[in-house]
């Protein structure tokens, strides 16, 4: 968890990795934080 440096709202980010790492080859990461009140269609 982060807290957001504009206010005191904590906020998770969700993390992740595709690659073999950078001795074997390229890595892709990447991370998202989304609204709280999101809703999906599933």
């Amino acid at each position: 968890m982060l807290l957001n440096t504009h206010s005191n709202i904590l906020l998770e980010c969700g993390t992740d990795e595709a690659g073999r790492g950078c001795l074997a080859g390229p890595v892709t990461a990447a991370a998202v934080i989304l609204p709280k009140n999101l809703k999906t269609s599933s």
